[in-house]
């Protein structure tokens, strides 16, 4: 797949010539960040709706195993940021779920975990829009949704409990092809430390159910995204993600006791690392420069000791 993408880029570069004064207007992709950020003194805006389900896994060998009933998932997640100087970017990611599982659902819908990124440019485009561009970024996870003591309904589980950070690498390019149309690449490379230690009661969204007391300690992650764009018109334009997500296995530690009495038994359980492959076709419509809406879907396509997935959704993205 790498090969594929240096093979892509090899392509775009031979075909493209100077850039040229045009409208090129983009919404950007459903996964892959953007490079660039906003100018100073501006703010943006995306809320994104994803409605995903699974009803399926990739076992330890990479194989499709069909589970049911499998999950059903409603999410809301609202992107906001604001250009504090022409390099820097702030941004505050907040979001709503709403889980089903069979005859099984949420209590309404609740809050998930809160993240705060700040980007800075290293390397800035061209006044016209060309010429690489390149960021790095740092964002923190605050465990604002509830992950414990979720009593008899599991699907309360919003969040993960766990302070942690991400670091990323992001790239882009704008490229006017010979017959004056826009492509756009992104690219993106993130890690994850392991996060904090998480203390557990009862039921969580870590697997535990009533009468377990312990911790769980998740693993590293790494994930590398990558995106192209096409524009066919002023407003309209097609997308695509390609993503790679690797996480180490946790580690769940304590006692389980049962509900009517009896003796506690010691639970001591290493998961296996898990990876999935994934892509996410969409489209695009700019109403203008600032405002554009962008319809698609992302699915998996391969994994391993994962869920496999679809999650449709839309955004619309707003620069004020």
């Amino acid at each position: 797949m790498r090969k594929l993408f240096v093979a892509l880029l090899f392509v775009c570069m031979a075909s493209s010539v100077s850039a040229e004064t045009g409208q090129a207007n983009f919404t950007g992709p459903l996964v892959t960040p953007n490079a660039s950020g906003v100018p100073a003194g501006m703010v943006w805006l995306e809320p994104y709706l994803i409605y995903s389900e699974s009803h399926a896994v990739y076992d330890h060998r990479g194989r499709w195993r069909t589970e049911r009933p499998g999950m059903h998932q409603w999410m809301l997640v609202v992107p906001m940021g604001v250009g504090i100087t022409p390099r820097l970017t702030a941004q505050l990611t907040p979001g709503m779920t709403y889980n089903v599982s069979g005859r099984e659902h949420s209590d309404g819908a609740r809050k998930t975990d809160t993240s705060l990124l700040l980007q800075y440019k290293l390397i800035a485009a061209h006044e016209d829009g060309s010429g690489p561009v390149l960021s790095m970024s740092a964002a923190h996870n605050f465990p604002t949704g509830k992950y414990n003591r979720l009593g008899d309904n599991p699907l309360n589980g919003a969040g993960s409990g766990a302070s942690s950070n991400r670091f990323s690498l992001l790239g882009q390019q704008l490229y006017w092809l010979s017959n004056n149309h826009p492509l756009r690449l992104r690219a993106q490379m993130a890690w994850s430390p392991s996060p904090s230690r998480v203390r557990l009661h009862g039921t969580s969204s870590h697997g535990t159910t009533r009468g377990f007391l312990g911790t769980a300690a998740m693993g590293t992650s790494l994930a590398i995204n990558t995106s192209i764009e096409y524009g066919l018109t002023e407003h309209w334009v097609l997308a695509t993600d390609v993503s790679w997500n690797h996480r180490n296995g946790a580690h769940l530690r304590g006692i389980q006791c049962p509900i009517q009495g009896g003796a506690c038994v010691d639970v001591d359980r290493h998961d296996g690392p898990d990876w999935t492959y994934s892509v996410a076709p969409a489209v695009e419509y700019n109403f203008n420069s600032n405002i554009g809406l962008i319809v698609g879907a992302q699915w998996s396509v391969g994994g391993h000791n994962a869920s496999a997935y679809l999650a449709p959704q839309a955004a619309l993205n707003m620069v004020f």
